[in-house]
């Protein structure tokens, strides 16, 4: 149960009039307040009430730090059963102007134990509700800090939290809430392949990127053991048929390790798998990614940037799209595969 059920149950009870979970839905969405007790056109019985049921603070995430560097901004947050999560803020320069990007967590901890990544490193600790995905982006937005797109890629997997990713991603792009385009939405899997069937079938316009990070079964599955379940072209049957319902882009993510999944090999393979089919060619996108080395938690390295251009190269001759993603966040440890919140790695 969301907190604006809570709400909708308090004032069905009370024969409240429907305006008030207007003027309450308002004051959460809208309002740059942070405590029920502020909203000043609710009867004090009433707001009594809420308090009484669900505290005072709008919120469901405490607070714990803020940290910002040239061009992220990471905050700390607790949950009310005392786990940690982490969210980051990214400006981008454009010739638009400068855009925000904020990256969410779905979980505390994660369960996948990728090697590369930070997250994993540290093991699960809980799924998150729906409210307390929602409030990281409500954090920003209450602080007067704006935020344009918004990208399921913080701590945890979405598609192993799917019933309150889905919820989260509902009350976003409800109209009467928040109000996005699910366009503005993105999604990061390792390959959950349910995830990715109900994101094609209820979701078509929210973005997919698929964290692939080496084109061979074999040697994937010791990088990310969830290969196993969801081998790569049983996810990329997954794929074709969402680029066949959405005809739109999908990225795929591939971190480059040095000496792991760098070589020209390696790039002949992932050029292979997107030129399988017109549509992949047409409407795969590799984004590619150097190794953040202030990931203490994990033991690889960046690559060479030789290695990096002699890999880029095969891509271009092939004609795939490719980007090189520039590195935010590696100053403050908000950068991708870095989020481990306040915990140590586990045993």
């Amino acid at each position: 149960m969301t907190r604006l059920d809570t709400i909708q149950s308090i004032l069905t009870e009370n024969n409240q009039p429907k305006f008030r979970f207007e003027q309450i839905k308002e004051a959460i969405f809208s309002a740059k307040i942070s405590r029920y007790s502020q909203i000043s056109n609710l009867p004090k019985d009433l707001k009594e009430q809420i308090i009484n049921t669900l505290g005072d603070d709008i919120l469901t995430l405490k607070l714990v730090r803020e940290t910002r560097g040239d061009q992220a901004h990471k905050v700390l947050f607790e949950t009310a059963d005392h786990h940690q999560i982490e969210s980051v803020r990214l400006s981008y320069k454009l010739k638009s102007g400068i855009h925000h990007s904020l990256c969410i967590s779905t979980q505390s901890g994660c369960a996948l134990g990728c090697l590369f990544c930070a997250t994993g490193a540290i093991g699960f600790r809980k799924n998150l509700t729906a409210d307390e995905i929602l409030d990281q982006v409500l954090y920003f937005l209450k602080n007067g800090l704006p935020v344009d797109s918004i990208i399921f890629m913080g701590m945890g997997e979405p598609f192993s939290n799917p019933a309150n990713t889905f919820a989260a991603i509902d009350l976003m792009t409800n109209k009467d809430l928040l109000g996005l385009s699910p366009r503005h939405l993105s999604i990061s899997t390792v390959g959950i392949i349910p995830g990715i069937e109900r994101l094609t079938r209820d979701y078509p316009n929210v973005n997919l990127a698929f964290s692939l990070h080496n084109p061979f079964n074999d040697e994937r599955a010791k990088l990310m053991p969830v290969t196993t379940a969801y081998p790569i072209e049983k996810v990329m049957a997954a794929i074709d048929q969402h680029l066949a319902v959405t005809n739109r882009k999908v990225f795929l993510a591939y971190i480059l390790l040095k000496d792991v999944n760098d070589s020209v090999r390696h790039a002949t393979a992932l050029a292979n798998l997107v030129c399988t089919t017109p549509d992949r060619r047409r409407l795969l996108h590799v984004n590619l990614i150097r190794y953040n080395n202030g990931n203490t938690l994990t033991a690889f390295q960046k690559p060479t940037n030789s290695v990096v251009e002699k890999f880029q190269a095969v891509l271009t001759q092939n004609k795939i799209h490719h980007t090189l993603r520039q590195d935010f966040g590696t100053d403050i440890n908000a950068a991708c595969g870095q989020l481990a919140a306040n915990y140590k790695k586990t045993t």
